[in-house]
């Protein structure tokens, strides 16, 4: 059946711009925008490890204030598992730039009171507590066996093999491709450099207190953007990163919040969720003969974070999509049945691959990404377009409803 949940949120919608704002969800910073926030989602990243002029992603972090702020970097897997966690620390309007290449060669950016330039307009009198480190920085660059554990763990390899090989991630991309999502979190205070652990990420339970009186602080100080880049194919592309607000005074217990998961979905963390359907348009095919890429990132609702057996599947994928139905540029529409574009916590899909399969060349995508199973769940997706292997241009899908209005 086409536009079961499409219809009631069309209609859902006209309601809401015709009704005045009352208190609770729909008032305060809520709803998805282009500002500073609390938290930046770097939906999808990929670096080719076997060819160093190949495909990477660039990361800005930028700081909105006069205020130094602290942000925590965190590197997740496909399958929603994280790896490396790692302070930056941002003078007042400072801005520090990754090449996630660096980090998967066990190198990264030296930060902190002594070893990060202060500007003219930057506040000096701001002190973090537990941020030493010197001009090295405070977050040390990785030894060996951490590098090969981080390389292996977002291309698929085992990262132990007793009693059983184990892994963090899909290799789906490749065994040469490191691929996974990063989230950036404003915090209160340094914390050690991890690697291969839960501990002072936001899968942990002490991560969050509410008010931003945890590890994680709720200054929304962050921006930043983030391109996907390769000086062998002589291609680049870049989107803003996506700013994720916290508000301590409008997300209750029960509210969906964009790290609910973590924490029981008591809304300790007060940042807003993210939408779950999308519209986006595509090509594929004429002069467009690279086609459309999606990059999706989807919130699973699990709060584990262990690893699994190599060559299978986290026992909460596939996720599945509520519904997927494509369009062509005639208005005729055509749903996917059963469809599972979209599997795992972050992906590149192909429109026209089997998965996600067009009869017209040209149209766009209508994606409900809540599961399968009817439990509603966040998302983001971004669009890729390229033609003649030369040319192509990145922006988001358009955000057709937001889950501030839906309850648990």
């Amino acid at each position: 059946m086409l536009w079961t949940r499409y219809s009631t949120i069309f209609f859902v919608s006209l309601a809401l711009a015709a009704a005045p704002a009352s208190a609770g969800v729909l008032e305060g910073n809520c709803r998805v925008a282009n500002q500073p926030a609390a938290t930046l989602l770097i939906p999808y990243f990929e670096v080719d490890l076997s060819e160093p002029t190949g495909m990477t992603t660039l990361v800005s972090v930028n700081n909105a204030s006069a205020r130094p702020a602290l942000a925590r970097v965190v590197l997740w897997t496909d399958w929603g598992i994280p790896t490396l966690a790692f302070d930056l620390y941002l003078t007042g309007y400072d801005v520090q730039t990754l090449n996630v290449r660096d980090l998967f060669n066990g190198k990264l950016p030296a930060t902190g009171p002594d070893a990060s330039s202060v500007g003219l307009l930057s506040n000096k009198d701001t002190i973090f507590t537990g941020c030493g480190g010197g001009q090295g920085g405070i977050s040390p660059n990785l030894d060996a066996a951490e590098t090969a554990w981080l390389r292996a763990a977002h291309t698929g390899q085992p990262v132990t093999t007793s009693p059983s090989a184990q892994c963090a991630g899909s290799g789906g991309a490749g065994g040469h491709m490191a691929v996974g999502y990063i989230t950036i979190d404003t915090v209160n205070r340094c914390s050690p450099r991890t690697v291969g652990t839960i501990v002072n990420t936001p899968a942990h339970a002490t991560y969050f207190a509410d008010g931003g009186t945890g590890l994680a602080s709720n200054a929304n100080v962050l921006w930043g953007d983030y391109y996907y880049v390769s000086s062998k194919k002589n291609t680049a592309d870049s989107q803003t990163a996506v700013a994720i607000v916290a508000d301590a005074d409008v997300f209750q217990p029960g509210d969906y919040t964009f790290y609910g998961r973590y924490v029981g979905y008591d809304s300790r963390d007060n940042r807003a969720p993210l939408s779950s359907l999308y519209y986006a348009r595509y090509v594929d095919g004429g002069t467009f003969s690279g086609g459309t890429d999606l990059l999706v990132w989807r919130d699973n609702r699990k709060a584990g974070t262990a690893t699994g057996a190599c060559g299978s599947n986290p026992d909460w994928s596939p996720l599945g999509e509520l519904q997927l139905i494509v369009f062509d540029e005639e208005e005729n529409p055509m749903e996917i049945p059963k469809s599972n574009a979209f599997p795992l916590a972050t992906q590149r899909a192909h429109v026209g691959g089997a998965s996600l399969p067009v009869a017209k060349p040209f149209g766009w995508l209508m994606m409900d990404l809540w599961h399968s199973d009817s439990t509603h769940a966040q998302a983001w997706v971004s669009v890729i377009m390229s033609a003649e292997g030369r040319f192509s241009t990145g922006h988001e899908a358009i955000r057709a409803d937001d889950l501030c209005n839906f309850g648990l």
